[in-house]
């Protein structure tokens, strides 16, 4: 009935553009017809061949279907390339010190892309923390991969220890400790290239994922990092920094322990290599914010607890800038960046940061007691350095 429908309507409207054209109306009749049959032999093609392939797919045995080798999330006791992942039903407790780890990279396969920033933070079940550490790492090949996520740029990375350097540093803050880390087989497959590329072999680690305890003990539309955190109320700040993931993850870690059933461990812990440790380390600060308290308490609260030690030239750079800096008796957004980066560029962390002014302010009060007296202008200098460094 369709066939014939349209035969009359494309027979009928070739007739009526003929008749306009001044040609015989049958002329048009018969292209009409014409065009039709065209019509319909391709649109029959297209179906015969839509259904053939429908039906394939359809057809196909489930050893035929696609699958993915290797596991996306870490399973139940589940094992990595370095990890192998805790169980509510299989291992043993293991005394609960844990490494918080995570990893910013030029992308997300370790064949070829690397790691160019890890954040270590060294926690008991509480949350307490005993220890921070981050340290933006140079790929050797100057590809850092989408820096509008994670604000790392090529010159960032140039001054920065490579992996092998810091094989070390990160391998003894590793021992004796659970590695907890969220989507773990993440940071598993690169920690396991970068190791093998710096030629070191590591026994299995125990390992927590805090994706896979949040699928254990929480029911959520989702279980991305973002999610979990909104879900127990956690404010996000630097995300997509080593050392902002990690702290994070640090609020909600105690939360997510005390409310599962059980965490086992198949795997407990194996002495790890003796690699030196290189003490090379460079920080960086992003999001630096004035807020209420200023400038320089966005600068400390960004860095982490521990860096490399000051030498003695980098204190005298420093303080010769904050000397230029504060010479106005205040500390603005962009001298605060400065700061930040001669900061970063040293390696350093909170606790040098901190003794660096207080040292500034100790040097400030022997130059205005030099000459036995304190008038009220260098008092009201040290004054100024004591407000704007945010010291007691």
């Amino acid at each position: 009935m369709d066939v014939l429908l349209a035969f009359v309507i494309f027979g009928f409207l070739g007739a009526v553009w003929m008749k306009k054209k001044g040609r015989s109306p049958m002329v048009g009749l018969f292209l009409g017809s014409f065009l039709n049959i065209i019509g319909m032999i391709v649109i029959f093609f297209i179906k015969d061949k839509s259904s053939s392939a429908i039906e394939n797919v359809t057809s196909l045995s489930s050893s035929q279907k696609p699958t993915y080798s290797g596991s996306r999330f870490a399973q139940d006791s589940g094992k990595g390339s370095l990890f192998h992942y805790a169980s509510n039903s299989k291992g043993n407790e293991l005394p609960l010190d844990f490494a918080i780890v995570d990893l910013e990279t030029s992308g997300l396969e370790p064949g070829n892309a690397r790691v160019i920033e890890i954040a270590i933070l060294l926690v008991n079940s509480k949350g307490e923390i005993h220890e921070e550490y981050a340290t933006l790492i140079n790929p050797g090949n100057g590809q850092v991969g989408p820096t509008f996520i994670h604000h790392i740029t090529e010159e960032a990375v140039l001054s920065a220890p490579t992996f092998q350097e810091v094989a070390g540093d990160i391998l003894k803050r590793f021992e004796n400790r659970i590695i907890v880390a969220h989507h773990a087989a993440f940071e598993d497959k690169f920690l396991a290239a970068e190791f093998k590329r710096a030629g070191i072999k590591l026994p299995p680690m125990p390992a927590l994922d805090t994706l896979w305890l949040s699928r254990e003990v929480l029911d959520l539309p989702n279980y991305k990092m973002q999610t979990v955190l909104q879900h127990f109320g956690v404010e996000e700040t630097d995300l997509h920094t080593a050392l902002g993931d990690v702290r994070a993850l640090n609020k909600i870690l105690p939360t997510l322990i005390s409310q599962a059933s059980a965490i086992l461990y198949p795997t407990g812990h194996s002495e790890l290599p003796v690699v030196a440790p290189s003490g090379k380390q460079k920080t960086r600060v992003t999001n630096l914010k004035k807020g209420e308290k200023g400038w320089i308490n966005s600068l400390l609260e960004k860095l982490p607890e521990s860096g490399t030690a000051i030498s003695s030239e980098i204190e005298s750079d420093y303080l010769d800038l904050l000397s230029q800096v504060l010479a106005d008796g205040k500390i603005i957004g962009d001298e605060a960046k400065a700061l930040s980066k001669l900061a970063g560029e040293a390696g350093l962390g909170r606790t040098q940061l901190v003794k660096l002014h207080e040292s500034f302010v100790a040097q400030l009060k022997r130059q205005a007691e030099a000459d036995g007296d304190v008038d009220a202008a260098e008092l009201k200098q040290i004054e100024n350095a004591i407000k704007s460094l945010n010291l007691e």
